[in-house]
């Protein structure tokens, strides 16, 4: 204990050695590594000495360290890859509920590099499923949207949209790349959104997801199924489903009880 103890010294004052001493040893060791990785004198990517090597420095039992190790990677400042070893995790994009609906400008208000990809622009029939989404005949012509976000050169986000053709016609005549969905909606067709039904879910990245989102099939990623429900008429007006990296994102939501 006392050899965590003389670690914990070089980054605590004095006074608090004491009741650092008092802490069990692996939360002494996850402390002082959390510190390291916040302060950021172990950046994003840094391989974390192996869990023997960190046992013969700090003369703790290597079970002590994988508990330390666990306990970082369960905050998610630490991950562990698979026959590579223990490394500084990257940092994530924190969104709010809502954030998705204006993702370019709330990237931009994070002084975040944000950058888009039109993968797929066309017209399907709507399934079953997409037409009880949608509020739409099944067979209803929809416009389907694939684009690809970045964030600082990354792929971070693949978004799929579907709209009623009846309700925004001419939509293939707009640079989607550089345009907000919602700007889009509002400015050229005069849509207004009331409310949005939001459903978020882990999942596991198809091939597909997985090669555009450029990560290993079977990736986790979030998914966040969205619907817009128009405020004049009270009708869905489009559906989506994102995908986001969980190495970049998390999601946050604030809940007021009073």
């Amino acid at each position: 204990m006392q050899k965590v103890a003389r670690f914990n010294s070089f980054y605590r004052e004095p006074a608090q050695v004491a009741a650092e001493i008092s802490k069990p040893i692996y939360v002494q060791i996850q402390e002082y590594l959390a510190e390291q990785i916040l302060s950021g004198k172990l950046p994003p990517d840094s391989r974390i000495s192996s869990e023997r090597d960190l046992s013969d420095e700090l003369e703790v039992s290597r079970m002590t360290i994988r508990k330390a190790l666990t306990e970082l990677v369960n905050e998610g400042l630490l991950e562990r890859r698979h026959g590579s070893g223990t490394y500084v995790a990257r940092p994530k994009v924190t969104y709010e509920s809502g954030d998705l609906i204006h993702y370019m400008e709330t990237m931009r208000a994070r002084n975040i590099a944000t950058g888009s990809q039109l993968l797929e622009f066309g017209q399907v029939p709507a399934s079953r499923r997409l037409a009880e989404k949608l509020g739409v005949e099944i067979g209803h012509s929809l416009y389907r949207i694939v684009i690809l976000r970045f964030a600082n050169h990354v792929p971070v986000t693949l978004e799929r949209n579907y709209f009623p053709c009846s309700r925004c016609q001419g939509l293939e005549e707009f640079d989607l790349e550089k345009t907000s969905i919602s700007d889009l909606l509002s400015k050229a067709y005069g849509v207004k959104v009331s409310r949005i039904n939001q459903t978020i879910e882990a999942v596991a990245a198809s091939d597909d997801v997985a090669d555009q989102l450029r990560v290993g099939d079977g990736f986790p990623l979030l998914m966040i199924s969205q619907i817009m429900i128009d405020r004049e008429t009270g009708d869905p007006v489009e559906y989506s489903q994102d995908f986001l990296r969980s190495d970049y994102a998390r999601i946050h939501a604030e809940v007021n009880l009073e």
